[in-house]
């Protein structure tokens, strides 16, 4: 006889595969790629199963987008939460090991930022928006950029957020983490001269 917390740990875990293989899918060909007979194979269980975890292709979706918000949120609480008297030096190294974590992570959110008639094209939007002001919030702090203007900083936490985004995907897509993160630096530096001096 199966017990309630088997039962309950083995719906988990089914759960779990189906994400899995959901985030698989969309960073292999995108939201439109969410097919529940390919989920379900690369899951293990029978299509019919899937529908005992989710009441639709599009829950699933959504489940994804706010999965990758919320990686996307606790990668900025990581940035923000330090000092960061360098970010340029600080943080590529912090996003290289976030999308070597979690690579599909990033590829879903870059595929949900793309797909902007998708349903959950504002979930994963709002996140970046809040990355960038949160980001800025933080630049606005540095000494180095004590003397630029607001428009300045909001640019540069524009452009630090594309960056690092970057960052994320190339690492993601199996690019050397190492000199994808130096390549990073550079550009980052760049980015905040750019803001101080403007």
């Amino acid at each position: 006889m199966t017990s309630a917390g088997s039962r309950a740990e083995q719906k988990r875990h089914t759960r779990s595969l189906i994400v899995a293989a959901g985030r698989e899918a969309v960073a292999a060909r995108g939201f439109a790629g969410l097919v529940v007979r390919e989920i379900a194979r690369e899951a293990g269980i029978v299509p019919t199963a899937f529908y005992r975890h989710f009441d639709s292709l599009d829950a699933l979706a959504t489940e994804l987008a706010a999965g990758s918000a919320a990686e996307l949120a606790r990668l900025v609480d990581a940035l923000v939460g330090a000092p960061a008297a360098a970010p340029a030096a600080d943080w590529p190294p912090l996003v290289a090991d976030a999308a070597t974590a979690a690579p599909q992570t990033w590829t879903v959110l870059a595929r949900g930022l793309v797909a902007t008639a998708h349903p959950d094209h504002a979930t994963l939007s709002d996140a970046v928006d809040t990355a960038r002001r949160r980001v800025g919030i933080t630049l606005g702090r540095l000494e180095a950029l004590s003397g630029a203007s607001g428009d300045a900083v909001d640019v540069a936490a524009d452009l630090v957020v594309v960056d690092l985004l970057r960052l994320a995907l190339d690492v993601a897509s199996g690019r050397d983490a190492r000199a994808a993160t130096d390549e990073s630096s550079r550009r980052l530096r760049v980015i905040l001269a750019g803001a101080g001096a403007g």
